[in-house]
């Protein structure tokens, strides 16, 4: 399975495919309302109803059950693969619990609507996007206690560590949306605007030559060094979870029910497929 693209669907499965052309390779019906995939060291973490299934990497069958919450927006496991963290969108909340078995730690509340979750290279800082409440929020990994938070004065999608920066994406415009990029660097305190690209924004993050920013009926690179586009590859919807791997990327779109690959290096969408709702994807 190693390699594989998993999707997760509202039709209550989770299927594995070829990374580049999406061929099917295995397929698993699990009983349940399936909700958020997410992979990381040879671990596999499935939303399923309100708890979190573990599943086995070789055949994708439950091997354990954490209790969680409704909502999972988004899944993440520690660097030490000891502490597993749940955002659950609907209740405003951050959980903690143990990655094993499903003990839980402690909790925290999120902003409004939180959208996204992200640990840094070191292990120690978590960065929450608040989504309504316009800002984003830097807890620490061990105890969750809120070291820090940045108003970005519109709506925050999306968060990332790179080094001692936190990148940030809000949507800001009223007339005419813009997806704004902006930076916190975490030594000083001092967030600076990076950038805005036409349209509203869904989603971001790194890939092998740069940053790939999702918005309404696209996908766009932008080197952050020198501050400009790439490129940008036309999709339609909003394409909500993008995820790299090697010099490909993958998207999936709940809207249109779309999951497609991109080429990074020379910018074409290879490979375009429909599922039935779309809930997850991860990379194996």
């Amino acid at each position: 399975m190693r390699g594989s693209v998993l999707v997760s669907d509202g039709a209550g499965m989770v299927c594995s495919y070829a990374p580049i052309d999406l061929v099917e390779v295995d397929r698993v019906r699990l009983a349940g309302k399936v909700g958020l995939i997410y992979a990381k060291n040879n671990r596999v973490y499935l939303s399923v109803d309100d708890g979190i299934l573990r599943l086995r990497t070789d055949d994708l069958q439950p091997e354990a059950q954490l209790r969680a919450g409704e909502d999972a927006e988004r899944i993440a496991l520690s660097h030490d693969m000891k502490k597993l963290y749940v955002l659950l969108s609907g209740a405003n909340t951050l959980l903690m619990m143990d990655a094993d078995t499903g003990e839980w730690q402690t909790s925290a509340r999120v902003g409004n609507n939180p959208r996204d979750l992200h640990i840094d290279r070191s292990g120690r800082y978590l960065a929450i996007a608040g989504g309504d409440s316009c800002s984003v929020c830097v807890l620490d990994a061990d105890t969750l206690a809120k070291l820090a938070e940045y108003p970005l004065g519109g709506q925050a999608v999306g968060a990332v560590f790179s080094g001692d920066t936190l990148l940030m994406l809000s949507e800001t415009g009223d007339w005419e949306p813009f997806s704004q990029v902006s930076a916190a660097f975490l030594n000083t305190g001092r967030v600076e605007k990076m950038f805005m690209i036409p349209n509203i924004p869904t989603c971001f993050t790194f890939a092998m030559n740069g940053m790939l920013i999702g918005h309404m009926n696209g996908i766009t690179m932008v080197n952050l060094q020198h501050r400009e586009v790439r490129w940008r590859i036309n999709v339609n919807g909003l394409p909500d979870l993008v995820t790299p791997v090697g010099r490909l990327a993958c998207y999936m779109d709940r809207l249109t029910g779309r999951v497609g690959v991109i080429d990074c290096f020379q910018p074409t969408l290879m490979t375009v497929m429909r599922k039935p709702e779309p809930m997850g994807l991860a990379v194996l």
